[in-house]
């Protein structure tokens, strides 16, 4: 988790124009803490109806994940 939030924190800099970065940064945060009470309270209750339907969730958020970062990667090598 440490090497990744540095990589994320990084990337928000990186995105965000330096008169800007501040909201960027809380607006990170606030949607990252969101998604990730979002996804606990999700997979706690998969948890509670069937074992398997908390793997078939990673499962799927994690290929979304994978598309979305694809995504971002295409779409910055077009940009100039």
């Amino acid at each position: 988790m440490g090497a990744q939030e540095s990589v994320m924190r990084a990337a928000v800099s990186r995105f965000s124009p330096p008169e800007r970065r501040g909201s960027a940064y809380g607006t990170f945060n606030m949607v990252f803490g969101v998604a990730w009470f979002s996804g606990s309270l999700l997979m706690g209750y998969l948890y509670g109806l069937w074992i398997p339907a908390v793997v078939l969730f990673s499962i799927i958020t994690q290929s979304a994940a994978i598309a979305v970062i694809a995504g971002v990667e295409r779409m910055e090598r077009k940009v100039p």
